[in-house]
């Protein structure tokens, strides 16, 4: 049986991470921890046959992913539209937007004002044809 880290097992069983972690824990995988490169220990998920399916699989499939994000911690300034979310190496999220704000992460939006919109990325969302959205915030 192939054992990958927590990162690897989420790209190749298509699911979050969070979700990975969460079929470790309802027993729907088997993990356990070995030493690392650096001597710490880390996880290590021992991946399932080809075909698996869990709990977390339809919760992933039917999840709506809300295009509009703070790009700044604080969480001020626009709001931007998410073209592209890339993971790194180091687990974080690299996204893309499209109004092309460089930002090195995104920050959920609760409650969004759309007057916090920014304008470059809704102007172009609505030229591409792209979903809007509005009434649906990111939990």
């Amino acid at each position: 049986m192939e054992k990958v880290s927590i990162r690897e097992a989420s790209i190749r069983l298509r699911l979050s991470q969070a979700s990975v972690r969460r079929c470790i824990s309802d027993g729907e995988l088997r993990a356990h921890r070995e030493p690392g490169p650096n001597g710490r220990p880390t996880w290590v998920v021992e991946l399932p046959e080809e075909g698996w399916t869990s709990s977390e699989t339809a919760a992933e499939e039917d999840r709506k992913v809300f295009p509009w994000w703070w790009g700044n911690v604080e969480r001020t300034g626009e709001i931007h539209y998410v073209e592209e979310l890339n993971i790194s190496a180091f687990e974080e999220m690299v996204p893309k937007f499209l109004c092309g704000f460089d930002g090195v992460n995104v920050w959920v939006v609760n409650n969004l004002d759309l007057d916090a919109l920014c304008p470059d990325c809704l102007s172009l969302a609505r030229e591409r044809e792209l979903p809007l959205e509005f009434d649906e915030p990111a939990n």
